[in-house]
């Protein structure tokens, strides 16, 4: 996302354990015989209220966690800000907002994640 303050990544605020509380990326899992690109467009909607194509995902970094949960991490192509909907709050999040800068979010890979998009290392 980006405005006039630059650009910025949606994040969530979890109403859910793991992590209540927490700032994390949009996520969840992958549903059985979902496509991957399918899972993110559809995480995406149900904790932002997003809505996006599956087709315009791109995988950005793929992290194995210590408990061995394997995550995927995708980009959707840069959209205004004021083109988003209103931040709501839905079943396991208060809400969305926009990270500006790399912070330590909810979950450890999470905050990898984050700076390295920040770093520029997914171009």
């Amino acid at each position: 996302m980006y405005d006039t303050k630059g650009t910025a990544l949606v994040v969530i605020t979890r109403t859910v354990t793991p992590a209540r509380g927490g700032i994390a990326l949009p996520g969840g899992y992958i549903d059985d015989r979902e496509d991957w690109r399918q899972a993110v467009v559809r995480e995406l909607k149900e904790e932002t209220g997003i809505d996006a194509a599956s087709r315009d995902v791109r995988l950005v970094d793929a992290m194995s966690s210590p408990d061995g949960h394997l995550l995927l991490f995708g980009l959707l192509p840069e959209r205004p800000a004021d083109a988003l909907p209103a931040s709501q709050a839905t079943d396991e999040t208060e809400g969305w907002h926009l990270l500006r800068r790399a912070e330590e979010l909810a979950f450890p890979l999470h905050t990898l994640a984050v700076r390295a998009f920040f770093e520029g290392r997914y171009i």
